[in-house]
């Protein structure tokens, strides 16, 4: 892969990689699984962290045994109820030093794009609450595949108007986000280990950088972006 072209778009996961999640994604799950006696338990929920939602459903219901009984669907719309309740009750800020990066990126006249397994409604809602301000957000009901498959990737780009992956950046904190990137060949597909994954967890998953936090994600992207390095750089 070439990794010395400039990049044009640096494409974010959310949850975990752009907003704190200490826990309110896989509450939102456990609420889901309490109530409808799934059997779900962290175990289960991380690797599942960053995939299409009623994906995750489905998959739950078929190992429950419960299959027919419920719409996975309606399972869908209780986990996006129970995320509103965390956004409103302030579970869900920004990850600290994103603001000051996505200011910087966008200053540098990089674009930037969201990606995410939420709905479109959940997504929208996660990002308001964190104050984060967004032109390009591709959600995981608004393709057809989820993560790890590419297509997530190749909507973001369509969308900014970028043509080439070797012009793009994407970064999460899960191997389904890594993967979505690797599988687009982007330049750079980026590992954060602030998330529901830490490095060690995101080692063995194909990759092309990883990061433990921003000051380390700007060192990587610097050289691309012409971003300043250092905490909370922009100024």
């Amino acid at each position: 892969m070439n990794v010395s072209k400039p990049l044009e778009l640096v494409i974010f996961d959310i949850a975990g990689t752009s907003v704190q999640d200490h826990g309110f994604v896989q509450r939102a799950f456990l609420s889901v699984s309490d109530r409808h006696g799934l059997g779900l338990d962290a175990e289960w929920i991380k690797p599942r962290m960053g995939v299409h939602k009623l994906a995750v459903m489905r998959e739950a219901l078929t190992e429950a045994c419960k299959s027919g009984e419920i719409e996975p669907e309606r399972l869908a719309r209780e986990f996006e109820e129970a995320i509103d309740d965390e956004v409103d009750v302030g579970a869900a800020p920004a990850m600290p030093g994103f603001i000051e990066l996505h200011h910087d990126l966008l200053r540098a006249g990089i674009k930037v794009a969201f990606t995410t397994g939420f709905s479109r409604s959940t997504a929208e809602t996660v990002l308001r609450g964190a104050g984060i301000s967004y032109e390009i957000l591709v959600a995981s009901d608004e393709v057809r595949c989820g993560r790890p498959d590419p297509e997530i990737v190749l909507e973001a780009m369509r969308r900014s108007g970028v043509e080439h992956p070797d012009a793009i950046a994407v970064i999460g904190d899960t191997p389904s986000d890594l993967g979505s990137g690797m599988n687009a060949n982007a330049a750079m597909s980026i590992g954060i280990g602030h998330g529901t994954h830490r490095l060690h967890d995101l080692q063995p998953h194909p990759h092309t950088h990883l990061a433990a936090n921003f000051d380390e994600l700007r060192v990587i992207l610097s050289p691309l972006t012409g971003i300043p390095c250092g905490e909370h750089a922009h100024g």
